[in-house]
């Protein structure tokens, strides 16, 4: 059983070009996203986002939630598509998780991608201390060599969203 799992940075569209693709492919979709917040609600009581849970528990908190999160995820039959948080990859046990499946590396245009990211303020992930372009450069070098090491496929997002869609559906039934 193979998922059809979604990485990339923040702000690329994976949720986005997810559900949309999880339809063209008559599969369900997950958000990891909701997952997290969905299983700290179960944890605590207290809905959150992920950005409230990152910054009212911290990272080591909010990365060992996700791990939980992704296991459950990737244990539900029959196949889906799931997209994962931008950080979700970094850790050696996630990527042990996603190796077994079709991970498709979502990227975009680095300056929109920041342009977005910016436009609901800083994010939890970037250091205080830093300025948040200089954040953004360092973080995003750290990453995307992540993503491409564990991409089965990648697959641009500058397009309209049913261009992207249809050719990664192409890709995926290769």
């Amino acid at each position: 059983m193979k998922h059809i799992i979604l990485v990339g940075f923040k702000s690329v569209g994976k949720s986005t070009v997810g559900r949309q693709l999880a339809k063209h492919l008559d599969l369900p979709f997950i958000d990891s996203d909701f997952a997290i917040a969905d299983l700290h609600a179960a944890m605590t009581g207290k809905k959150s986002s992920c950005r409230e849970i990152m910054r009212e528990q911290g990272a080591d908190y909010f990365r060992a939630l996700e791990t939980e999160a992704l296991q459950k995820v990737l244990s539900v039959n029959p196949p889906v598509v799931i997209a994962v948080g931008g950080g979700a990859p970094m850790s050696a046990c996630n990527q042990t998780l996603l190796k077994n499946h079709t991970v498709v590396h979502i990227t975009a245009p680095k300056g929109a991608v920041f342009e977005r990211i910016m436009l609901n303020g800083r994010p939890a992930f970037f250091p205080a201390d830093v300025d948040p372009y200089s954040s953004f450069q360092k973080i995003w070098s750290e990453r995307n060599p992540i993503y491409e090491k564990l991409a089965t496929l990648t697959v641009e997002n500058g397009r309209s969203l049913d261009e992207t869609v249809a050719n990664l559906a192409v890709k995926i039934h290769l």
